[in-house]
């Protein structure tokens, strides 16, 4: 899966629970391993650095919004 900076994002929850959407703002290099920070689109105040790996399972993000093909 690639993924982009404004690319947006859902995570996958659990039955009961309603999925919530980020934002993907900024990619960063912390010690030679990717990251994105997102962003809820619901609280943009509030910033989550994760590692590409988590947001790559498809178990638990998938893309709503790919902003490089359009």
């Amino acid at each position: 899966m690639k993924l982009f900076v404004n690319d947006i994002l859902e995570r996958l929850s659990e039955a009961g629970h309603e999925p919530k959407r980020f934002i993907i703002k900024q990619i960063k290099t912390i010690n030679e391993n990717i990251h994105a920070v997102i962003v809820d689109i619901d609280d943009d105040k509030t910033e989550i650095l994760v590692a590409l790996s988590v947001l790559q399972d498809k178990n638990k993000y998938k893309i709503i919004k790919n902003t490089q093909l359009g």
